[in-house]
């Protein structure tokens, strides 16, 4: 039951942001990194879906990186291309991941990062063979 609370977070986000915007396209495991977006892509690692909706995107990636490495990758990068630091959700460490969300502005445009690692088993799939986290990058424009 635990792992349900742990992958919770990245799971809302993207149902919310679909939902809410009335997706328009999905493009699973699309391949590549090609990010058209301005917003930095932490390498290395392999984009798994994106999202668009009539309120922006929603794209997600995986990597062997550590959740800590992404996040400062990201504040780092953000920073650098004019984005301000808004309210971001504290890191939680338990038993099954951890995970971490960050959020920046930069005029009228909102970039979310939501940031996870699992270490569990859900039915048939073993999340800590995967060794991975998952980061989703969700972009807004007023």
């Amino acid at each position: 039951m635990k792992t349900k609370y742990a992958i919770l977070p990245i799971v809302a986000l993207i149902v919310l942001t679909t939902f809410v915007s009335g997706c328009s396209s999905i493009n699973p495991l699309s391949g590549g990194n090609n990010n058209t977006s301005g917003v930095p892509v932490y390498e290395p690692s392999v984009k798994t879906a994106t999202v668009n909706t009539s309120q922006g995107r929603v794209t997600t990636y995986q990597t062997t990186s550590s959740p800590s490495q992404v996040a400062d990758f990201y504040r780092t990068e953000m920073a650098n291309r004019g984005y301000q630091a808004s309210t971001s959700y504290q890191p939680r460490v338990s038993s099954v991941g951890s995970d971490v969300v960050l959020s920046f502005v930069k005029g009228t445009s909102t970039v979310h990062v939501a940031i996870a690692t699992i270490s569990a088993q859900i039915g048939p799939l073993n999340l800590s063979q995967a060794g991975g986290t998952t980061f989703v990058i969700t972009e807004q424009s007023a």
